[in-house]
């Protein structure tokens, strides 16, 4: 039996990497610093791995100079949603208090 290499799986994915989509998921549009500052490792690989199954995009955002990214439509296709805010309980870790001001807190930090 032949395995199509466009179908879609989430078993496949490492729990890092599961993380990390829940995080673009719920909090995207977002930047690697910010994916980065929730986890609290680097997330290179993963970003790279996310964005080569397609699960993930990545688009330049002018206003915080360096790109962010979202769910792609194939992820969202996948899950029967047309929208991330479609997800469950997606308005109270989209708008987490906690999780704002730790990015917030970020996004103050003088660029090196």
């Amino acid at each position: 039996m032949v395995r199509s290499t466009s179908a879609l799986s989430l078993d496949e994915l490492t729990r890092p990497s599961l993380e990390t989509l829940t995080i673009i998921a719920y909090r995207g549009p977002i930047t690697k610093p910010e994916i980065e500052q929730i986890r609290g490792i680097n997330c290179s690989l993963i970003l790279r791995n996310l964005a080569l199954r397609g699960l993930i995009e990545e688009a330049d955002d002018a206003a915080r100079l360096q790109p962010v990214y979202t769910v792609s439509v194939k992820f969202l296709r996948h899950l029967g949603i047309h929208a991330a805010s479609e997800l469950p309980q997606y308005e109270d870790l989209h708008g987490n208090e906690r999780i704002g001001k730790m990015l917030e807190e970020l996004n103050a930090m003088p660029a090196e």
